[in-house]
């Protein structure tokens, strides 16, 4: 038992370390897109340079989002599946959360169809990405083009 609650405060520990990642991303990621969407409205070439690097940084920092979710992900799900296992050797249904929750899941997603919940998360950071390939791509067409400032 000492195991499981240890396996469970693990399993707890990424998924609350996942959470605030996320939160902090979406934040600064939310501020800077204000400050490049204000850069690139402005006609002032040094503005719109400014916008342009920012957006690059922009999509950088959203890849590392995505790669850092999708290691997380896997680090949550190994923990759960061992929850899983451990809950069967110890067989301690139906008081067996990670069991029945995760057949929960499996049953209203047959039922519901739908997108699966990881997948969602991950589009979080995808749209941040498809923002920050606009601002770029209209810095560079602000640069570019004189009579589009």
């Amino acid at each position: 038992m000492e195991v499981y609650k240890t396996i469970f405060a693990t399993w707890r520990s990424q998924v609350d370390s996942y959470w605030q990642r996320s939160n902090y991303f979406a934040a600064f990621g939310t501020a800077a897109i204000a400050g490049s969407w204000y850069l690139v409205n402005r006609s002032a070439m040094p503005d719109l340079g400014a916008s342009l690097l920012l957006s690059m940084l922009g999509i950088w920092l959203t890849i590392v989002w995505y790669r850092s979710n999708k290691k997380t992900h896997m680090y949550v799900r190994h923990w759960w599946d061992s929850l899983g296992r451990i809950e069967q050797r110890l067989r301690i249904a139906p008081s067996d959360f990670a069991q029945q929750l995760e057949l929960g899941q499996e049953e209203q997603h047959q039922r519901q169809g739908g997108i699966p919940y990881r997948s969602l998360i991950q589009n979080v950071p995808m749209m941040f990405f498809v923002m920050w390939t606009a601002l770029f791509l209209t810095a560079v067409v602000r640069m570019a083009c004189p009579l589009c400032r």
